[in-house]
């Protein structure tokens, strides 16, 4: 039986990645967020021999300007930031704006202008290089009185890409379908996706903090999640199927994977909790067994090698093999030997990941007999299963024999029709002349026939003609072809016979058929006939040719007195 699947393992994988890396960046934002901004600078003129040595040291961008927005001090790391801008020069008395490019320039002209009216301002640009400051622009004091700006611009690029980054693997969690939520050691939610949060009807306030068992039912709790959760918390990610009752969706059938944050040695401290509805592919299954259940039809699963994994009930009833008899066997064991290179061929062709409809073979019943089956088999190379539909056509091909043997004989005497002889001659013929063996036509015609029809009515002319069949076909090989050509006359071709062995053959026939005893209501009486005969010759490329030459030598037969044979 086809199990439902969990999420795809590449989806899985990545969610698990995702929430890691959400995880990892968390971490790393924290471990900036603890160490503080230093206290921008509180500069003024006087100031500024005793602090040059500390601002010249700092790995932070550090520039003063004057009320007239010019560059009094900066240090390297400021001028070589600035440079990058593309300012003709950057030294003191420069105006700090005109060393900013286009749009920019005016912003900061107007940030300068708030500032140097008392403000302090919070702001950040990008260097050509893609470098990111944050920095801090505020008011320099002398006393009461403002004398200029000072700033400090601090590089963030790092916290920045972290932080989108930690947007982006967000976005992921939130646009999968698949309910992710982490726990923390207390089963309590740290973390849950868009999804998650709708499938239970809550907010993200109201969800994060609490206990997973004030969602889900006390039942499910002691039988699925407990358990599970604490192998994962042992390092064992685990997975599990099962009914829930989800407040938006109702009753589903989920897939629930239950994966550590943390591989082992180190003991994790969240677990990932992936939820997959697979509902409908529950209720797929579901009716596909009952389907397999009750199909008339022979239904199997096999593996690439041929051997049954599943079988329903059709089996039993038509071959007779239990399925314990079948399960684990190669199909292949039970083909009739006749068919076996075919079969093989066949599951070749699946093996290759090619789908085979209609092939018939043989198949052994557990008495013993033989039973036609038709596949139809298609393989499936992702999971590595050949689905087949098998039918059993006996019936059929009883059917066909019968119609083909009807088709191919003369309904009245048995022997083949005149169109089925003339086919198996030409065969014949073909394979005489590509190996050089020798043939013999022979034509042969009941004397006086028509007298036997008037004197004694057509029903003896009936018995007279299917004794005469019977008696030739004792008379001649299996091999050799007869046929009834047409009213009293008949044909026949031998196989691999020479002119002594054929004439031999045709007095044969003569003498016997002389001997053949008629019973009429008032007397007994015999038949004879005339026989033509003649022998392929290198001409001979068609099978006409025979006929027409045995055809004269009947005649000849038949002028010269009947009763006789003529070799011609």
């Amino acid at each position: 039986m086809i199990k439902p699947a969990a999420p795809p393992p590449e989806q899985s994988s990545d969610l698990l990645q995702a929430i890691r890396r959400i995880s990892e960046l968390e971490t790393e934002l924290e471990a900036q967020r603890q160490n503080p901004d230093q206290t921008p600078y509180q500069l003024c003129r006087q100031d500024l021999s005793k602090l040059n040595a500390l601002i010249d040291s700092s790995a932070d961008l550090i520039w003063l300007m004057d009320c007239d927005k010019k560059l009094v001090q900066a240090n390297g790391t400021a001028l070589a930031a600035l440079q990058t801008f593309g300012a003709a020069e950057v030294s003191p008395g420069q105006p700090v704006p005109a060393m900013f490019p286009g749009q920019e320039a005016e912003r900061f002209n107007t940030i300068f202008e708030r500032v140097l009216q008392g403000q302090t301002e919070q702001t950040e640009f990008k260097t050509p290089g893609g470098r990111i400051f944050s920095a801090t622009i505020q008011p320099v004091r002398d006393g009461h009185q403002i004398t200029g700006a000072s700033t400090f611009a601090r590089d963030v690029t790092q916290t920045r890409h972290l932080e989108e980054e930690l947007r982006r693997y967000g976005q992921v969690i939130a646009s999968t379908p698949t309910l992710i939520a982490v726990l923390d050691r207390d089963a309590r939610f740290h973390l849950a996706n868009d999804a998650y949060l709708r499938a239970f009807n809550k907010n993200r306030s109201e969800l994060i903090g609490t206990h997973i068992n004030e969602l889900i039912s006390a039942t499910h709790y002691q039988e699925y999640t407990e358990p599970n959760l604490r192998k994962a918390f042992a390092g064992e990610p685990c997975q599990f199927q099962s009914w829930m009752d989800l407040p938006a969706h109702g009753h589903r059938f989920m897939a629930i994977t239950y994966h550590p944050l943390q591989d082992p040695p180190q003991a994790p401290e969240f677990v990932v909790v992936s939820v997959h509805d697979i509902t409908d592919l529950k209720q797929a299954e579901d009716n596909r067994r009952r389907i397999f259940e009750v199909s008339l039809d022979m239904l199997c699963i096999s593996d690439f090698d041929g051997r049954f994994r599943e079988l329903n009930p059709a089996w039993t009833k038509n071959l007779g093999w239990s399925e314990e008899e079948l399960q684990g066997r190669s199909w292949l064991d039970f083909i009739d030997p006749d068919d076996f290179a075919t079969s093989l061929a066949a599951g070749e062709k699946l093996a290759r990941g090619e789908s085979l409809v209609g092939f018939e073979n043989r198949y052994r019943c557990k008495d013993g007999s033989l039973k036609w089956l038709a596949w139809s088999s298609y393989p499936d190379s992702e999971q590595q299963k050949i689905y087949s539909a098998v039918r059993d056509i006996t019936t059929r091909k009883k059917m066909e024999e019968k119609l083909q043997r009807l088709a191919a004989t003369d309904p009245l005497t048995g022997a083949g029709n005149r169109r089925h002889f003339i086919q198996c001659a030409e065969q014949e013929l073909k394979r005489s002349s590509r190996y050089g063996s020798q043939l013999a036509v022979v034509m042969l015609d009941i004397d006086y026939f028509k007298k036997i029809n008037d004197r004694y009515g057509h029903a003896t002319g009936d018995e007279v003609l299917k004794k005469l069949v019977d008696c030739c076909l004792q008379e001649l090989r299996a091999t050799d072809i007869f046929g009834r050509f047409g009213g009293e006359e008949f044909a026949a071709v031998l196989i691999e016979t020479d002119r002594t062995t054929a004439l031999e053959t045709c007095t044969r026939l003569l003498q016997q058929i002389s001997k053949l005893k008629i019973n009429t209501a008032d007397q007994t009486f015999n038949v004879t006939v005339s026989i033509g005969l003649t022998m392929r010759s290198a001409e001979d490329i068609s099978i006409d040719p025979l006929l027409k030459r045995a055809d004269d030598a009947l005649y000849q037969a038949k002028e010269a007195g009947r009763n006789r044979v003529v070799l011609l």
